[in-house]
Order: C-alpha cells, then structure tokens, then sequence
C-alpha cells in the first residue's frame, strides 16, 4: 500500500519534468535546425520579382480583369537599418495595364493595401556537400555592405538574394539580354582559329517556365469596347488575309479567334504598337511603375518569346503555321493533320512577312494532331534554342543547326545599337490554309533579358568590363534586371585579411559568403488585416518551390 501512495505522489511530478524536458529538447533541436538546416527570410526589395516579390500593391484591371502588381520602396526608419513598409500606400501616377494599356490614372493617389514581401525558406551550408548549379537561387552575404568604416576589419552582414550565373574559373559577358561563358581571363570573342570563346548558357526547362513574362493574353479582353481607352486589338489581320474572324457576333473583341476559307489562306499578326502603354515585346516591367527611370533609358525589344494556343481543326488539311522572329532569322512550326515540321528562313524586308531560303530543319509525327480535338501548341525561340510544344510534350528542337552569332552580339554591344538594327523588332505571325479552324487561349510570353547598357555607366559582365571569375567565386544577377543592385554594379573589392581573403575583386561573391539556397516560398505575399500594421494574412494559394 505505501509503495502505491508513494507512486501516484511521484508520477505527476515526473510528468512535469519530462514535458519540461521535451520542451527543451524541441526548442534545441529547433535552433540547431535553424542554424544549421533550414533558416526563414524575408526578401525586402523587388529585385527578383516577379520569381520573389518584395514589398508591393496587387492590382487587377479593371476592364480586361488582368491581375498585376506594382512594387512599393519603402521608406528608411529613423535609424537607418531597417526598412518601414506600410499596411497602406498611394498608387504611384503611370500605372497602365501591362496586358490591355487601361490607365489606372484615376487611382492615382489613393490608397492601397500594401502586401508585404515574400517570406521564404532556404536550405543552409547545402553548397558544402554539393556544388552550385548555375540558375540557382541563392542567398549570401552581400560583399557590397561590408563595414566601410573600419577598413581594416570589415563586417559582411547584409543578406542578399539574387540568381547565380556564373561560377568561376570562368569569364560571364551579357550579350543581347543573354548569358554567355567563355574560359578565365577570355577578353574577345573569337579565338586564333575563329571559332567562339564564349558558349551561350541556356535554361532548364524547370527555371524557363518559371521566368515568362506575359506580353499580351487574348484570355483577358477589356469588357467595355475599344472606346473605353483607345484599345486596339493586337493581333491583327494581314492586308491580303481572307477568312480570319478575331471579333465577336456583337462585333465586339473576342476570346475565340476562326478561321474558316476551305480553298485559300489568311494571316493574323502581333503589332506590339497596338497598345503602346503596354510596352509589349519590350524588357519593361509595370512593377517598376514607382520607380523612376534615368534619363537615358529606353525599352529594349526583347526577342526570346513563347507563342501558345489552343487549336481545334475542324475541318480540310491545310496547315497551321506559327512564326516568330529573331533578328533577321526567322523560325515557323507547320501543323497539318497527323505532323509537325520545324522550318527556318531568313527575313527580306523588316516590315513585311515576307521570308527567303525557308528549309525544313526537323519534323515529327503528331498522332494527337489527326482528329478534331483540341491541342496546345506551342512555339517557343529562347537562348538561341527553338522548340515546339504538344499538350506539353516537346516534340521538336533545334540543335547545333541553330547558334548564335557570337561575334556580331559582341559588335553590337560594343556599338550598343541594337536598337538600330531594323531586324530587331521580332515578328509574331499565325497563318491558316485551307481549312476550318478555331483558335483559343492565346497567349504571348517573354523571357527574362538581363540589361547590359541601362545608362548607369560601366558595370560588370559588359563586353569592356568582362565578369572573369577564379575559382571559388560567383557572379549573381537579379531577375528584374531594371532595378536590381546586383554584381554589375559592385564596386568595392572583398578584404578579409584575418581570414585570409586578402582581396577578392569587385562584382564577385567568394564561396565563404554562400549561405544556401532558396527553395519554398512558405508565407507568399503576406497583407494587413483591418489596417494593421501586422503581415498577418498570407496568400496561400502562392505557395511555391522557388526555380
């Protein structure tokens, strides 16, 4: 009997002590996994939008219904170090739909809810057990923020968040919005035998799709006519096109595009001046609307694009040709029933269709192409790199028959007039023959293009300031080029001399100062409720893997 009184006296202070001690254990293992696992940040700037947003204002237009967002700066706090966001902000004047043109000027200056910057998770030290890969998200210690105050022991506090691009021993160039690598200490395009030194870098498939900028989607239409705002559809018959209807019964715009003339061919065309607020085909970002521009900038075409559809045959055996342009090359995918051709021409004349020398470079069969059900096709020209697309499937590509020239991009941006060169401005065609067609949920996307000459004077991975790279150190770029404070701009070396790091130049980041990598968005976009100043309600539904 008094071993049983004495058991249940005991038990509940034995319990306390293991609950006691399992919470410590927990609040241990939690450090020790945030220290040395997995560690939560929050991305305070824009630079990496749209892939990370940083502080901003989500809009959707009012007419066409297209959902986009504007970037907020916040404002310094009185002491300097941090960063006051605030739960509601005015629209900055200029804001126009990025897919429609529709101007929010009305808006301007009101207040809007401001949602806060993304909130993301990132595996730590994971480059000590595996080597970085190239179009990585990593974060790091900035070597921009080191203390400058105390130069012989400075501090690298500040944590940076941008895109890794070039690992060294190797040298990095910008060349048209793209990457290229040649071997360390390259300094010319060419080597003694002619042939090129630098190799453009291309995309995995798992980052491109991450990385597509909308141009225009027919999917959003403005709901209140062209009047409303001098809205033009941009996709637009050619003079001689016959059998091509883009309007509605009611003679209003259209999501449904047809065609329909069983013994002739017609032709439809993306004018990207259709809507000139909506910079289309240009390297702009309306996220940028609160930024203001230097002087010297100017949009830059970019030719990198994805065109998509949904194609229902209903009718004949004539083809389907899709066209896009870079350059005075120029690349159509040809769908008739049952196949698919890759062909690839030349441009004549940078204001007509017209093209030269077209050759079949590859064709498949397309079984899902036979019948009269409806198919996604795609047609995309990215990193010097053609494919084509079915339900998904890639289904043909380019290969070493397409490459760019490396020697003429380099010219170019020595003279930095790409702007002048008439084959700039890509072409973006559909044609029809002999058939009856429909065609839905068209769509135009860009590719990201990293800006090289933005006025800001010299700056690294430029064809006279080449990023060449030694062991052991990286070259990171921001996905919204614009305003990105990144590599190019670095101008302070790395010292560390009690570490000996002795000298590391600018516009490099050094192994030591990778932290991880960047891999879930887990509290996307977070907003005030009620008009707090707490980032309490996230946006689920943008929960992501980061690529």
């Amino acid at each position: 009997m008094a071993d049983t009184t004495a058991t249940k006296k005991t038990a509940p202070e034995s319990s306390y002590k293991e609950t006691v001690e399992s919470v410590l254990v927990a609040f241990i293992l939690a450090f020790i996994f945030r220290a040395f696992v997995v560690e939560a940040f929050v991305i305070p700037t824009g630079s990496m939008a749209p892939t990370l947003y940083g502080a901003h204002i989500r809009l959707q237009c009012p007419d066409c219904g297209y959902r986009f967002d504007v970037g907020y700066r916040g404002v310094d706090s009185a002491n300097g170090e941090d960063v006051e966001i605030p739960s509601e902000a005015p629209l900055p004047k200029d804001v126009y739909c990025p897919n429609c043109g529709y101007s929010l000027a009305n808006s301007a200056g009101t207040l809007q809810r401001v949602r806060f910057g993304d909130r993301i998770l990132v595996l730590k030290y994971m480059y000590l057990f595996k080597p970085a890969l190239r179009w990585d998200v990593v974060v790091f210690k900035s070597p921009e923020e080191g203390s400058r105050h105390i130069p012989e022991d400075p501090e690298y506090g500040q944590n940076y968040i941008k895109r890794l691009i070039g690992i060294g021993p190797e040298t990095v160039v910008i060349l048209g919005g793209d990457i290229y690598t040649g071997p360390p200490n390259a300094d010319k395009p060419l080597g003694p035998d002619g042939k090129p030194l630098f190799h453009i870098q291309r995309k995995p498939a798992y980052v491109q799709d991450a990385l597509w900028r909308n141009v225009y989607d027919n999917d959003f239409i403005p709901h209140f006519g062209a009047d409303a705002h001098s809205w033009k559809q941009p996709w637009q018959e050619e003079s001689d096109a016959s059998g091509w209807t883009l309007n509605a019964a009611n003679g209003g715009p259209s999501r449904l595009f047809q065609f329909n003339n069983p013994g002739g061919s017609g032709a439809i065309a993306f004018n990207p001046e259709a809507n000139p607020d909506t910079h289309a085909l240009a390297d702009y970002l309306v996220y940028d609307a609160s930024e203001e521009h230097d002087q010297g900038w100017r949009p830059t075409y970019v030719s990198d694009l994805k065109l998509a559809c949904t194609y229902t045959r209903k009718s004949g055996d004539g083809p389907l040709r899709m066209t896009l342009t870079k350059f005075s090359d120029s690349f159509t995918a040809e769908f008739t029933p049952g196949k698919v051709r890759l062909l690839r021409g030349r441009r004549i004349d940078p204001n007509r269709p017209a093209v030269s020398d077209e050759r079949e470079i590859k064709s498949a069969s397309a079984p899902g192409l036979s019948g009269t059900e409806p198919a996604r096709l795609e047609l995309i020209n990215v990193d010097c790199r053609v494919s084509v697309r079915i339900d998904g499937r890639e289904v043909l590509a380019t290969g070493a028959d397409y490459e760019p020239d490396v020697n003429s991009l380099w010219q170019q941006e020595d003279r930095d007039t790409t702007q002048s060169d008439p084959f700039v401005k890509p072409l973006v065609r559909i044609a029809a023959e002999r058939q009856s067609a429909a065609l839905e949920h068209v769509q135009l996307s860009r590719d990201i293009y990293y800006l090289s000459h933005s006025g800001r004077g010299h700056f690294w991975g430029t064809t006279d300031r080449l990023a060449n790279l030694k062991a052991g150190e990286y070259f990171v770029l921001g996905d919204n080029s614009y305003i990105s404070g990144d590599a190019r701009y670095w101008s302070d070396p790395v010292r560390l001399p009690r570490e000996g790091l002795n000298e590391v130049q600018a516009g490099r980041v050094p192994e030591r100062f990778m932290l991880g990598k960047a891999f879930f968005v887990y509290w996307p976009a977070g907003y005030p409720p009620l008009r707090t100043s707490v980032n309490a309600v996230p946006d689920f539904g943008e929960m992501r893997f980061i690529h």
